[in-house]
């Protein structure tokens, strides 16, 4: 994994955390034989909109995907009340 893909998957793991988006993270990126670095809030913000842009995309493909038997099928029934039904057979 790259650099980019690991700041992306660790940005992605923290907004299902982290309320409010990029505003409450911060990131430090430590290399061997390199000083910590901190990623600045521009740049995370970037990487949030990114994400952000992504979920919406996975969303709207699945929108579509669903018929009319799959929508009908997810609706909450309410239970038979006693005296109801078939229970006196």
């Amino acid at each position: 994994m790259d650099r980019e893909a690991t700041i992306s998957l660790t940005v992605k793991s923290l907004l299902e955390v982290v309320q409010t988006g990029a505003k409450n993270i911060e990131i430090a990126i430590m290399a061997p034989g390199k000083t910590i670095e901190m990623l600045p809030a521009e740049q995370i913000e970037q990487y949030v909109k990114t994400i952000e842009a992504e979920k919406q995309e996975e969303q709207a493909k699945k929108k579509p995907g669903r018929g009319a038997a799959a929508g009908a099928s997810s609706l909450p029934t309410r239970p038979a009340a006693e005296g109801e039904g078939s229970a006196g057979v």
